[in-house]
């Protein structure tokens, strides 16, 4: 009867020690859309703050339609990736994500680089 209790005592102790050491914390990605957001950021860590105004402001350059290209390494950011569609709004949008040291960051950005143009309708 003591091997049993014993035995039983051992499993659940390791149970419980595997358990703890398979958690994993998932921490959803920080969104800049707004200026709230933005002023919030600023106000809790401005050094992101600093940064992510850089890589927002070169989001032009960055997200260039045609093939993969390096990234500058000034920008301090790990990554860095460009959304694929544009969002019709007047100006339009793109969204961009960018981790920087180990928090992943989330953003709308205005794309400026390529102005509308009138069109002549056929």
């Amino acid at each position: 009867m003591r091997n049993l209790v014993l035995a039983v005592f051992v499993c659940a102790t390791w149970t419980s020690a595997v358990r703890a050491a398979d958690t994993v914390v998932i921490q959803s990605p920080v969104r800049l859309d707004t200026p709230d957001q933005l002023a919030n950021l600023r106000a809790t860590n401005p050094d992101h703050y600093a940064r992510a105004q850089r890589i927002m402001v070169a989001a032009n350059r960055l997200c260039r339609p045609g093939g993969p290209k390096l990234q500058e390494a000034n920008l301090r950011s790990q990554d860095f990736s460009c959304g694929h569609v544009f969002l019709t709004s007047n100006p339009p949008k793109r969204e961009i994500s960018f981790k920087l040291d180990t928090t992943q960051y989330v953003a709308l950005v205005t794309v400026t680089d390529s102005p509308p143009k009138p069109v002549k309708a056929e």
